[in-house]
């Protein structure tokens, strides 16, 4: 991943990657995070009360997504903000009017 992520941000793209490939191991996501593994159990356990996430030991184990679930937030990372941002000033008024409102959909709470 580019850059470091919040932790709402690395939880809400752990849900998305597993929304996409429906299992990963612990040890992937904090290769893919640049996190402990000890943290993405932390992240799990919070994400479980949340979302229909759960794990198996062993062979063929992992971390996995109920089949059908699709429940996840949508929202803009910092980066993506950032470019709209951007661009939204080489548009007309109509066109900007239309990403920010975007913009104000798709943005993480603050």
């Amino acid at each position: 991943m580019n850059g470091r992520l919040t932790v709402f941000e690395r939880r809400i793209e752990m849900l998305f990657m597993l929304n996409s490939r429906r299992k990963m191991t612990v040890t992937e996501f904090a290769a893919e995070f640049s996190v402990s593994e000890d943290t993405i159990s932390r992240d799990i356990v919070f994400l479980s009360r949340y979302a229909p996430i759960y794990t198996k030991s062993g062979i063929g184990g992992g971390v996995f997504i109920l089949d059908g679930y699709n429940g996840i937030p949508k929202y803009l990372s910092d980066e993506e903000k950032d470019l709209l941002d951007k661009l939204v000033v080489t548009l007309d008024d109509k066109d900007t009017k239309i990403i920010q409102r975007i913009i104000y959909k798709f943005s993480m709470p603050k």
